[in-house]
């Protein structure tokens, strides 16, 4: 019998890859620990970079939603649908912007991994939501694990890495619940599966989503 050095499921001798987490079960592999210790799966630090990368990007998605916020607002004002004094109400403090801020990030990671697998921080990083099963990932997982995050990440991720230390698959909560999980697409002894979509549709889906949440945080505090 051979023994997974990951996940630790037992496989008969003829076996040569774990079908949990695709780990080699070559003798000479298992015999090199640096071999062994080699998975495919992501850890807590490239997807912390990875979130960080997109992190980055919002801020200039944030940018173009402003602008394009602020045209729509003054059409509006001309047309005497908003009342006068808008530019001191868009300065004010409101949890409004900060909701829609939310609901478009969820959309981003929604539309970029429940398509494509990847947003653009996990495409930079070579790294991809799949399925447990190694299909592609889904719809349903990836809005699992999006809204999920805002769990995973307290404590600035504490909640996550104590998840992933506890898993064969390194999953966060939002990735159990969701039945999916985060490969190094490099690192996979077998095919990686094809996407449902090609990345740049996927990232105009997620990105219009953001703009458009984000626009739309503006110009109902304008109102």
């Amino acid at each position: 019998m051979k023994k997974c050095p990951h996940c630790g499921k037992e496989y008969p001798d003829e076996a040569t890859v774990c079908t949990i987490d695709e780990t080699s079960l070559d003798p000479t592999q298992l015999e090199n620990p640096m071999a062994a210790n080699k998975s495919p799966y992501a850890g807590y630090w490239i997807r912390v970079l990875a979130r960080l990368i997109d992190m980055v990007f919002a801020v200039f998605i944030g940018f173009s939603a402003g602008m394009l916020a602020v045209f729509i607002i003054m059409a509006l004002a001309a047309a005497g649908v908003i009342s006068p004094g808008w530019q001191e109400r868009i300065r004010e403090f409101s949890l409004a912007p900060w909701g829609f801020g939310i609901l478009g990030n969820i959309a981003y990671h929604f539309f970029c991994e429940g398509l494509h697998g990847a947003t653009l921080g996990k495409l930079c990083c070579g790294i991809r939501v799949i399925k447990e099963d190694g299909s592609p990932s889904n719809p349903q997982g990836a809005l699992i694990r999006s809204l999920a995050y805002y769990l995973d990440s307290f404590f600035l991720g504490l909640v996550a890495l104590i998840s992933m230390d506890k898993s064969p698959l390194n999953q966060r909560y939002g990735d159990v619940w969701g039945r999916t999980a985060v490969v190094h697409i490099r690192q996979m002894t077998s095919e990686p599966p094809q996407p449902r979509a090609p990345f740049i549709p996927a990232l105009l889906a997620g990105t219009g989503s953001l703009t458009t949440m984000l626009a739309m945080g503006l110009i109902y505090q304008a109102f």
